[in-house]
């Protein structure tokens, strides 16, 4: 993932906007008369995927589009758009998704806005690995499927926020698990273009190939299997089944490294009842669970435990 950034300004005047725009990837016009008008922003995140707290004081006006699928949670007095021949009020709580090459027309007055700015890229490569397909991503409309979904995404917005303004967004796991999160969200909740069924058909078969793999590696992790082996227990290929996986893995591990992760907490249990008395030593227990390399064991053990293997035997 790519370094992450912060930034937070007040703007008083709009001829300023285009200018962060372009760095923000709206690229949009910007037009206020009200002598009151102020634009706050505080955003965070990095070079895929981005949250934005916005607060427009008084009323303004924007056009153009944008570089990024960015969704716009909206409360406030206004927040009036038009996007091709669809038009709409978001300012009740309400969400709007803006799309790439898709010029559109806001109208906004006292609103606070949480944008949420995901890269083509990075929805392409989520909408690849969940839906099993490479359909190009297109949405059919700027709406939330329906009313349900809609306040689906609201919360999302809200928790992503809240993730994304803490201390613990600098942990690239957590960015990395937000990033997914919000992705899948997205695809889930605005209408893609092309059949929804058979969208939700490829899911389904990508939930059932990860969990036989699953439990084929956790009930045979003491056997010599393979990754290769798993998939055919799941009924489908390598790579289907690491697709599968990306898909699923709440960690976002790979099949190889699941169950590599498996045998090592099996190592692990077998090194806390070990009694070096009776000649348990690390390398007997490490080779019996498939670690060859005594030092790549113990840099692994390290990773997950933060400890040695050996401080674990004797302990």
């Amino acid at each position: 993932m790519g370094e992450v950034f912060r930034q937070e300004l007040t703007i008083a005047d709009p001829e300023v906007l285009p200018v962060l725009g372009e760095r923000t990837g709206m690229r949009f016009g910007y037009s206020s008369t009200d002598p009151n008008f102020s634009y706050r922003l505080a955003r965070a995140g990095d070079e895929r995927f981005a949250m934005s707290a916005v607060h427009v004081g008084g009323a303004m006006s924007l056009w153009g589009d944008t570089g990024t699928f960015t969704v716009a949670q909206v409360h406030g007095v206004r927040y009036d758009w038009q996007i091709g021949a669809q038009t709409g009020c978001a300012a009740a709580g309400a969400s709007v998704l803006f799309r790439p090459e898709h010029q559109s027309l806001s109208v906004i007055e006292d609103a606070d806005v949480i944008l949420t700015h995901l890269s083509v890229g990075l929805v392409q490569e989520i909408a690849d690995t969940v839906y099993g397909t490479s359909t190009p991503v297109a949405f059919d409309s700027p709406t939330p499927v329906g009313a349900r979904w809609g306040r689906y995404w609201s919360g999302l917005a809200r928790y992503g926020a809240g993730v994304v303004s803490s201390e613990a967004y600098a942990e690239p796991l957590v960015r990395a698990e937000l990033t997914r999160f919000l992705t899948v969200g997205l695809l889930e909740c605005f209408p893609l273009a092309g059949d929804r069924e058979a969208r939700y058909l490829s899911m389904e078969a990508q939930v059932r190939r990860y969990r036989v793999a699953v439990q084929f590696f956790d009930d045979h992790a003491g056997h010599p299997i393979t990754v290769e082996d798993a998939a055919r227990a799941a009924g489908t290929t390598t790579a289907a089944l690491l697709r599968a996986f990306r898909a699923n893995d709440p960690l976002g591990l790979t099949p190889a490294q699941y169950l590599r992760r498996t045998r090592l907490d099996a190592a692990h249990r077998e090194l806390q009842a070990g009694d070096p008395t009776a000649g348990d030593t690390v390398g007997k227990i490490a080779a019996r669970w498939g670690f060859t390399h005594r030092g790549r064991f113990a840099q692994y053990y390290r990773q997950v435990y933060g400890t040695t293997p050996s401080h674990t035997l004797d302990t």
